[in-house]
């Protein structure tokens, strides 16, 4: 979470620089472009955790990504494109990772309701 709360502190600073453009032709919708970064934070964050090599880290990382692409039926091209496009309009990036923060904080909620074994160790 500190990494999330880190990257959108960064899009705040370049908001003053923002420059408006028109969006890519196959444009993924904000609410499928929310699920997927949601998906792609919690990856980052399990493999973060995870004491490995940065190689090995960075190998299962982009196996995750494609997994997270298929599952949302996106191309990578598709998702590159969509995200420059927020790059360059930080204002609805902005917007973008306000919705991704209050995401992730929904599905930590619901683990957290759905596991009593986690919150038997927050507990302690």
């Amino acid at each position: 979470m500190k990494r999330l709360f880190y990257i959108l502190f960064c899009f705040s600073l370049f908001a003053c620089g923002e420059k408006k453009t028109d969006g890519p032709e196959n444009l993924i919708s904000q609410d499928k472009m929310v699920q997927i970064l949601a998906d792609i934070h919690i990856a980052e964050a399990q493999i973060e955790g995870k004491l490995i090599y940065p190689d090995t880290a960075q190998m299962v990382f982009k196996y995750r990504e494609k997994q997270i692409f298929e599952k949302h039926d996106v191309t990578e091209q598709e998702f590159r494109e969509t995200y420059q496009y927020y790059k360059d309009n930080l204002k609805e990036m902005d917007a973008l990772y306000e919705i991704i923060v209050d995401t992730l904080s929904l599905r930590e909620t619901k683990l957290r309701a759905e596991t009593p074994q986690l919150q038997k160790l927050e507990a302690q």
